[in-house]
């Protein structure tokens, strides 16, 4: 580049032509792996602070190194890439992983919403596709009120409710130490440790203790939430909001969804007041869904 003053030129620089990442993972890989291999990338994958996480086929046999590597190449802010080898399991919910390339870590900052939340994925559950619905949610708490949030993993719930409402008290609840742990330290990066209070151990027993009933409950645990609705219920005592989250299959799985939650209520001698919501959050698998019931309960006459 030359510059001129008085039409003179004072010096002149070279400069390496700034070379752009590749637009896509397709386009990164066109040459560089088999033209049917590329027929067999992931259609999407999830990205958790600086870790990408992704299921890779198992026919793209050698290619998957490649694959891993285009990634780290077209987002530049990944630092490491895990394949998931099984389902979110046990009562820890922990999705196994295998290492395929970059950093071999699963520790990581993960940020949405003006929070930041400490990750360690081989030993807590956390997905980035919540995150609409953990803003969705705080959008509709009131200030003033009391939320128990049953499963509160690393707490994104917890913490942008702190975070976004005024002279709220969160109880932020799990069974497993690591999220226990996590979330101290969460709700202490974020400033929110005079709002929100830890407690680690099973919901069931927990609410039991509590010194307050709440007005809202999230019930974040799809696959085991129909389970702790008796908890749930405890933990309102004169009635109040749950939002509700199950998996349900087919066409009306939004109906299938809100009448588990209405069997699971009269079980225990509550009852749906209103529906003030439902929505399907993410497909799972084929016609598969993650469905959010939001309802104002209250005890049956």
């Amino acid at each position: 580049m030359r510059r001129k003053v008085d039409g003179t030129i004072l010096e002149e620089d070279e400069f390496e032509p700034r070379r752009r990442p590749p637009r896509n993972l397709e386009a990164a890989l066109v040459g560089q792996i088999p033209a049917e291999s590329l027929a067999l990338l992931p259609k999407s994958f999830d990205i958790v602070g600086d870790i990408a996480i992704l299921d890779l086929n198992s026919d793209l046999g050698a290619s998957e190194k490649k694959v891993a590597q285009a990634i780290l190449e077209v987002h530049p802010n990944v630092r490491s890439v895990f394949a998931r080898t099984g389902p979110v399991s046990g009562p820890e919910r922990i999705r196994p992983l295998r290492h395929v390339a970059g950093e071999n870590r699963t520790e990581t900052i993960h940020r949405e919403f003006g929070c930041s939340f400490k990750v360690d994925l081989s030993k807590v559950f956390f997905s980035p596709r919540l995150s609409t619905e953990h803003e969705r949610v705080a959008r509709q708490v009131l200030e003033g009120e009391s939320v128990v949030d049953m499963f509160a993993g690393v707490g994104p719930f917890s913490i942008l409710i702190a975070k976004t409402v005024k002279k709220v008290e969160i109880d932020a609840i799990d069974s497993n130490p690591s999220a226990a742990k996590l979330i101290q330290e969460n709700i202490r990066t974020n400033k929110v440790d005079a709002t929100v209070h830890v407690h680690l151990g099973d919901a069931r027993e927990v609410v039991r203790r509590l010194e307050h009933k709440a007005t809202r409950v999230i019930m974040n645990h799809p696959s085991a939430a129909k389970n702790f609705v008796d908890a749930a219920c405890t933990a309102l005592a004169e009635g109040g909001v749950v939002h509700y989250y199950t998996f349900a299959q087919g066409e009306n799985s939004d109906v299938d969804a809100m009448g588990e939650l209405e069997s699971a209520l009269k079980s225990v001698g509550y009852s749906v007041r209103i529906f003030l919501g439902v929505r399907k959050v993410r497909e799972v698998a084929p016609m598969k869904w993650q469905v959010a019931v939001d309802a104002e309960v209250t005890p049956m006459s």
